[in-house]
């Protein structure tokens, strides 16, 4: 009886490890996903899937200007990974064809403005990880005790600081940072499908965009990683960042980094840009091989252990409802101005028309920064420039 009750025992145990098996082996053992190393850090975040799950993931990161084109490239030579996590307008990308998230497929606490966030003719494109994505003002406060509230005390506590410090610094040459100057006269590039360059909103911020530069207040030399690493080396006391740069400025300055509200223009509020990072799937890669790796990719991200990971190891937005209750709950006062910012924000475009909006924007103002064009013919140069080009992929598609 007692071998009997043995061999019992060995074959339900030798039963579950079939069953365990049978279940890892229903999983592909990798996923490969690419994104930009300079945003977000999700090493302890994919660790823990792998963990879970069992299912590896094969990191490809990249710099943040480097990412889009990488991924362009990659459609064309059909070697795109199987997830990708980037801002949600690259989601309007259609080379990379990411695939349309079913409602199914998005967990019932995410923000409603979160998920959309991610549409891209009223179809959401990924699944939105990290919200926000909004510049706000960083200072340290080694330097500086109390940021000013508008550009005109800013300037006036630019006497204060020492010679080897430097002011204020952001990415001058990058489209995304001059959004805040435009939004400030209430007007943003391209809203309901239309372009809107050649406007008097856009010749105000170019004027004063540039007067900020030839005045010295800003070096437009001083890209995204210069700037960056000035504030961190506290040699800078002001940075205009986006909030995913919020985990690093506190790791680098601790107690001595504050955050506050863009500075406003007299009585007007800088208005930057939101968006989310998203989970995506180019190649439409739910409908493919790894469909049931990615859904379980999709679910984790969406979970509130994870959720609360972002904001406890990447101290970024989360969108989980729930989650954002529990920190709100906790009265931190960084989180609060970062919400704050983020009402003032406006949502960003998705449609595949942007990108050409961004190039048209640099075109033009770098004409007019080099004094090739004055404000007003910059204005209308970016309108012609961004009609024509839009023109054109029009016609392209038509003939398709």
């Amino acid at each position: 009886m007692k071998k009997i009750l043995i061999h019992f025992q060995r074959s339900v145990l030798f039963a579950i490890f079939l069953f365990l098996a049978s279940l890892n082996s229903a999983y592909a053992k990798e996923i490969s996903l690419a994104y930009s190393l300079e945003n977000y850090d999700f090493t302890l975040i994919f660790d823990e899937f792998t963990a879970q799950t069992g299912i590896k993931i094969k990191v490809a990161s990249f710099k943040n200007n480097d990412l889009k084109s990488e991924l362009i490239q990659r459609a064309n030579i059909k070697e795109l990974p199987d997830a990708v996590i980037v801002p949600s307008d690259f989601t309007g990308l259609g080379s990379i064809n990411v695939s349309t998230i079913s409602k199914d497929l998005i967990n019932a606490d995410i923000r409603k403005a979160a998920i959309n966030s991610t549409l891209v003719d009223n179809k959401s494109r990924g699944i939105p990880i990290v919200y926000g994505n909004h510049l706000l003002l960083y200072y340290n406060k080694n330097i500086i005790a109390n940021a000013g509230q508008t550009w005109s005390e800013i300037l006036q506590q630019g006497g204060s600081i020492n010679e080897d410090q430097n002011l204020i610094a952001w990415s001058y040459l990058e489209m995304y940072w001059f959004i805040p100057f435009l939004g400030t006269f209430g007007e943003f590039p391209f809203v309901d499908n239309q372009v809107l360059l050649n406007t008097k909103g856009m010749v105000q911020a170019l004027k004063w965009y540039k007067n900020l530069s030839v005045s010295n207040i800003v070096d437009l030399e001083c890209d995204y990683v210069c700037s960056q690493n000035q504030f961190m080396a506290g040699t800078l006391a002001y940075s205009i960042n986006g909030s995913w740069a919020y985990g690093q400025y506190k790791k680098s300055l601790g107690d001595f980094l504050g955050l506050a509200l863009l500075p406003r223009l007299g009585d007007k509020e800088m208005q930057p840009y939101f968006s989310s990072h998203v989970l995506a799937f180019p190649g439409n890669g739910l409908h493919g091989p790894k469909q049931k790796e990615l859904r379980l990719l999709a679910t984790y991200f969406q979970s509130e252990k994870v959720q609360e990971m972002i904001w406890d190891t990447l101290k970024s937005i989360p969108t989980n409802s729930k989650t954002l209750a529990k920190i709100m709950s906790k009265g931190n006062a960084d989180f609060d101005v970062l919400m704050t910012q983020l009402e003032q924000s406006e949502p960003m475009p998705n449609e595949k028309s942007m990108a050409i909006v961004w190039e048209a924007m640099l075109k033009g103002t770098n004409r007019y920064l080099a004094d090739v064009l004055d404000a007003e013919a910059a204005a209308r140069y970016m309108q012609h420039v961004a009609e024509k080009s839009i023109g054109h992929g029009s016609a392209r598609n038509d003939n398709d």
